[in-house]
């Protein structure tokens, strides 16, 4: 019983930890399990000749994958985004976790002003359609800071891109893409540039109010119902 506790409890932090997080940890792999416990899979991008990295399960593919498999606790994520990709509403709130560079390189996170740092702390998502996505920040304009209305729109590959911002970067790139029930991310880069010079993932929580106290309430309410049902069990 106490084993079956334990497993229990490390199973919920773990769940708890993947909707939580939408960045993904690339780190080295060369199989599967090494990506198990943060909920993702070793995925190749170099033709299987240089170790893999731990990406999104809901980005999972036999063909880049380590060893042209998909692991068993990819299945579920695996049919994310067709089924559940886009879970936020035109009532969502989306408030800012945190940013990482790709392979967790800092340095292609641009340095932002001021401005756009007040302007991205919190998104309410003011359109949201089959075709499009309107941001508004929830920042108060100042004369000095003017936050503008991020519009995304389907690309060709049934993405969500910007074509209205690019932060006050070289960027050419701005997409969104939701890979939780509970986060998302934009991602902000300049496409066929060698040395990459930006490559910034942005994570947003996706909530309905932007009170700590509401966020807090859910989750003790969450662990209340889970812990209610491991005692039943």
């Amino acid at each position: 019983m106490n084993h079956f506790g334990s497993t229990f409890i490390l199973c919920f932090l773990g769940f708890l930890f993947i909707q939580a997080n939408a960045i993904p940890s690339w780190k080295t792999c060369s199989a599967h399990s090494d990506c198990q416990a943060s909920g993702e899979y070793c995925e190749t991008l170099t033709f299987k000749t240089q170790p893999g990295e731990c990406v999104y399960c809901v980005e999972s593919d036999s063909s880049d994958s380590i060893d042209d498999s998909v692991p068993t606790w990819c299945s579920d994520y695996a049919k994310f985004k067709d089924v559940n990709g886009d879970t936020f509403t035109s009532s969502s709130v989306l408030t800012f976790v945190k940013q990482a560079g790709w392979q967790n390189d800092v340095s292609l996170c641009p340095s932002f002003d001021a401005c756009t740092k007040n302007c991205r702390k919190e998104y309410l998502v003011e359109t949201k359609t089959t075709t499009l996505v309107n941001l508004k920040s929830t920042f108060t304009d100042t004369t000095d800071c003017v936050c503008e209305t991020l519009s995304f729109s389907i690309n060709s590959e049934g993405g969500w891109q910007s074509a209205s911002t690019n932060f006050g970067t070289a960027a050419d790139t701005v997409e969104l893409d939701q890979y939780s029930t509970g986060a998302l991310d934009i991602n902000i880069w300049q496409e066929n540039v060698s040395p990459m010079t930006i490559d910034c993932v942005w994570e947003y929580s996706i909530g309905t109010s932007s009170s700590p106290a509401a966020t807090l309430t859910g989750l003790f309410g969450l662990l209340s119902a889970s812990m209610v049902a491991f005692m039943l069990v």
